[in-house]
């Protein structure tokens, strides 16, 4: 579930990226931001699942479908709830992370790359008090390193052979 998470996150990443890198600015603009609000939420949400559900014997491609299913209902027919949901998921891979922490090191690192990810979302993204430019740059930095501090934390302790 970490890795889908973190593929979702990839993917919108990078539609931003080619939109950016080839000029293709207007005629990516749609697709990056219906990528960024489906996948983050997705991905979000396949966080909250990874914690919540302990990994034996479950049916990941289930669990995937519906998350992929939400996201896209959400993005499609409720499109005023795609910013509380993905808050809401955030602060749940939050609380779950602490509450259940998995086999990865240090256990610190997954609940705060989730809580920078909230507050950059909250405090960043439309800041009033920054430019618009300047705040897309400010909140796109943070994103990338808290999905750095993210993915590291997400990693399993490699088992010793002995």
């Amino acid at each position: 579930m970490p890795a889908f998470a973190m593929a979702c996150f990839g993917i919108a990443a990078g539609i931003g990226v080619a939109r950016f890198g080839v000029g293709l600015q207007d005629a990516l603009a749609a697709l990056h931001a219906g990528a960024s609000q489906t996948l983050g939420l997705a991905g979000a949400l396949a966080m909250v699942s990874h914690y919540l559900f302990p990994s034996e014997g479950r049916k990941e491609i289930g669990i995937i479908a519906a998350i992929l299913s939400a996201a896209c209902a959400i993005f499609w027919f409720a499109q005023p709830l795609l910013g509380p949901v993905f808050l809401l998921a955030l602060m749940l891979a939050c609380v779950t992370s602490i509450m259940r922490p998995g086999a990865s090191r240090p256990l610190w690192l997954v609940p705060i790359a989730c809580a920078v990810m909230l507050a950059n979302t909250l405090f960043i993204r439309r800041a009033a008090w920054l430019d618009e430019a300047v705040a897309w740059h400010v909140y796109h930095v943070v994103i990338a390193l808290a999905l750095a501090a993210l993915a590291k934390g997400l990693m399993p302790v490699a088992r010793s052979v002995r």
